[in-house]
């Protein structure tokens, strides 16, 4: 794992406004170009992140369908993009709140192992939206008024 390009991202992330932060699969609708490492468009981490690497990005990994998400996150961070570890840090399955990504970072950073899954929960918010999330024994709470 380079921890160096985690510690970016994780930075980069803070960086993040709230709602321009969503966990779900590709939006190609949000970004005017779907092959353009876009920084603040509304996307998961690694879409975010990379904008940190942007040339490396259009130069090695973009083909005619867009960003090579996956193989693109394993070069620069150096986590393989089925692993327990990403799924922890980036995976789809995880609420859209900033700081629940940023205290999964932080929880590496300090040098803790991934976690185990305790379970998996929905998650239906006052619009009605409907989110599948992930949760772990790393002793993250769930925010206050959420219900799951």
């Amino acid at each position: 794992m380079n921890i160096t390009n985690l510690q970016l991202v994780r930075n980069h992330t803070a960086k993040i406004v709230e709602n321009k932060l969503k966990m779900s699969y590709f939006r190609v609708e949000e970004s005017p170009d779907a092959k353009t490492p876009i920084c603040k468009s509304v996307g998961c981490i690694i879409g975010h992140a990379t904008s940190l690497d942007a040339e490396n990005v259009k130069d090695n990994f973009t083909n005619e369908y867009g960003i090579k998400f996956p193989q693109w996150s394993e070069d620069f961070l150096g986590i393989y993009a089925d692993s327990a570890l990403w799924t922890y840090l980036f995976g789809y399955q995880h609420l859209d709140i900033k700081d629940y990504h940023l205290y999964r970072m932080d929880y590496i950073l300090a040098g803790n192992e991934t976690p185990e899954q305790v379970h998996t929960f929905v998650c239906e918010h006052e619009n009605g939206i409907i989110e599948y999330a992930r949760y772990y024994d790393d002793g993250y709470f769930i925010p206050k008024g959420m219900k799951i």
